[in-house]
């Protein structure tokens, strides 16, 4: 069966990712390139993003009439699926499948939104969430069957870095590390970290840290590279992903990269991390907003690198063998083809 992609990540007919582990004699996939940039650091999306996902949409739309009839729509964004949901009650072919891959919305919208979302969304055929918590948040909300939903782990490209482990630490001295904007609660992170004075290093958007007060041993970038980043997170002695919103689905992207990269990790157990790890054996987790819990194991795992070292091991097994594009490209793959069974 024929289909085509829309990805604001994916800016070529090419579409890479996942379809690269795919079979193109089972499944052909041809992306309508994104003709705009995904700033994934921002809070919300605005009137301009909603342009750009409307552009993108009915460039689509003209293929389903015109080069790409019968073919399905794979969509890898929520607002990008909220927008072919809405064009597909209004323009599209109504057999032309919508499996919206990559749906996480964070927190579902209330009030004419959510008037809205559950009108569109449920022209789509199949929903692709990254947390198993998601498919009773996101069924109720759209008040769709539990079955229309499908947990798969999110992937990660493998960084360069990932299987280099001489790489010396970018820093002079020993130190923790947290990146990432959305949804986290680095008020927590900075509270347990106060009072023990360890260099903390946090890589995020201005926005993320208003209002808080950052002791000097605290020092927050931004506007890094990916290869930076990736660097920071393998140096450290430890990563921290702390979350705010636990019924979100936040962080994953962050916490297999560090995975992959061989990191030791602390992460707030939430709806977006309990999928991915196992506490105690491949990341240390701790509950939310809890700024004692956070300072007493980051104090524990400072002081016992051999215990950090297991869990790093055991967590870059875990992520290369199922968070990979190769790995989830299997699952892509087999909803792809019951999608057209079932069509």
């Amino acid at each position: 069966m024929k289909w085509i992609l829309l990805s604001p990540f994916t800016h070529t007919e090419k579409p890479g990712w996942l379809f690269d582990h795919i079979d193109p004699q089972s499944q052909q996939v041809k992306a309508v390139p994104a003709a705009y940039q995904h700033d994934r650091s921002r809070a919300v999306s605005g009137l301009s993003d909603w342009r750009d996902y409307l552009v993108h949409g009915l460039k689509a739309a003209w293929r389903l009439h015109t080069t790409d009839r019968g073919a399905g729509v794979i969509t890898a964004f929520p607002q990008l699926a909220s927008i072919m949901a809405v064009l597909k009650r209004a323009v599209l072919p109504s057999r032309a499948p919508i499996l919206a891959w990559c749906f996480n919305m964070g927190r579902p919208y209330a009030g004419y939104k959510g008037v809205l979302a559950r009108f569109s969304l449920g022209a789509v055929h199949t929903f692709v969430v990254h947390s198993r918590a998601e498919i009773g948040i996101y069924a109720k909300w759209l008040d769709l069957p539990e079955s229309r939903f499908e947990f798969v782990p999110l992937s990660a490209a493998v960084p360069a870095l990932a299987l280099n482990q001489a790489e010396a630490s970018p820093e002079a001295e020993p130190y923790i590390v947290s990146l990432g904007t959305a949804n986290r609660d680095y008020r927590t992170l900075i509270d347990a970290v106060r009072p023990l004075g360890i260099k903390t290093i946090i890589v995020a958007g201005p926005h993320a840290l208003k209002g808080i007060d950052i002791p000097a041993h605290v020092e927050v970038r931004s506007g890094l590279t990916l290869e930076a980043c990736h660097r920071l997170a393998q140096g450290a002695r430890l990563n921290v992903i702390p979350i705010a919103d636990v019924s979100a689905a936040s962080g994953q992207v962050t916490l297999i990269e560090a995975m992959m990269l061989g990191c030791p990790l602390l992460i707030t157990e939430c709806a977006g991390t309990v999928d991915y790890v196992s506490d105690g054996e491949d990341a240390r987790l701790v509950p939310p907003r809890d700024v004692k819990a956070m300072r007493e194991a980051i104090e524990q795992l400072w002081a016992d690198p051999d215990a950090c070292t297991r869990m790093a091991r055991a967590g870059q097994q875990r992520a290369l063998s199922q968070y990979t594009f190769k790995a989830v490209g299997v699952r892509m793959a087999e909803i792809l083809g019951r999608i057209e069974r079932t069509r």
